[in-house]
């Protein structure tokens, strides 16, 4: 079986606070806004973040009661200095630095308003003697 789109969710207390976030950091625009549950995308992505009320009878239970979050959404940007700026002059804290891996990535470690973790990530030029080390050409 192979899915048709892929979306993720966040159940939070405030739907709408999680929405503007992500539209503000990450332009992405509302598709879908019932209040209790909001949907955001990227243009016409075929892949969305739904947004949902914590306690709505669309949610299980054993979800609702849970409040911190350990899922790591992964965002790739064209620059992640860039994001990290806007986040910090926002007051928003970054949970890490942004940092140059050897592997191709720049990156860092934010929580949106829900609490849950974003991986926000700049692809680069992996380091040359990484690349020889750990993908050998054939």
């Amino acid at each position: 079986m192979q899915p048709a789109a892929f979306g993720a969710t966040v159940v939070t207390d405030h739907p709408a606070e999680v929405a503007a976030f992500y539209q503000q950091y990450f332009d992405l625009q509302i598709a879908i806004d019932l209040g209790w549950f909001i949907t955001v995308r990227r243009g016409d992505a075929d892949w969305e973040l739904a947004i949902c009320q914590r306690g709505h009878a669309t949610v299980p239970a054993a979800v609702s009661a849970l409040t911190e979050s350990t899922n790591v959404f992964g965002f790739v940007v064209d620059d992640a200095d860039k994001v990290a700026a806007a986040l910090t002059e926002s007051g928003v804290p970054l949970e890490t630095q942004p940092v140059t891996e050897v592997f191709g990535q720049r990156h860092f470690f934010v929580r949106d308003p829900a609490g849950t973790w974003l991986n926000v990530i700049q692809l680069v030029p992996p380091d040359p003697a990484w690349l020889a080390a750990n993908l050998p050409t054939t």
